[in-house]
């Protein structure tokens, strides 16, 4: 498995998880029409915050004003960033496919970028 990423805002102490889409690393992000968009609108909301991608498995924190166990109490957004593209017709919700359900947050969201007819 490659290393995966998630986006941190550290000028609104902001995360965006990839958590429950198909999406982890730099291609699976780059290439899923869900986590590009979801990328895209972030990053484009937020234009002049301090914002990097971060590896879940290294140690490195590109922000010089704050240390990476402060990521702890960052509020995680990636939900609002969904409804919003949900709401401006660039995503669409399908539901929630639970791999079992007695563990029913063990879940993939089945989201899909209708922006363009994919």
């Amino acid at each position: 498995m490659g290393v995966g990423y998630f986006l941190v805002n550290q000028t609104r102490r902001e995360v965006v998880w990839f958590l429950h889409i198909p999406a982890n690393t730099k291609c699976e992000i780059a290439g899923n029409p869900v986590a590009a968009a979801i990328t895209s609108w972030y990053l484009l909301e937020h234009a002049g915050d301090a914002i990097a991608f971060v590896s879940d498995s290294e140690d490195e924190w590109p922000f010089p004003h704050s240390t990476r166990p402060e990521l702890n109490g960052y509020r995680e957004c990636t939900d609002d960033v969904v409804t919003a593209l949900i709401d401006n017709g660039i995503l669409e919700d399908e539901g929630r496919e639970i791999f079992d359900p007695k563990e029913p947050d063990v879940y993939m969201r089945r989201l899909r970028n209708i922006w363009m007819g994919y």
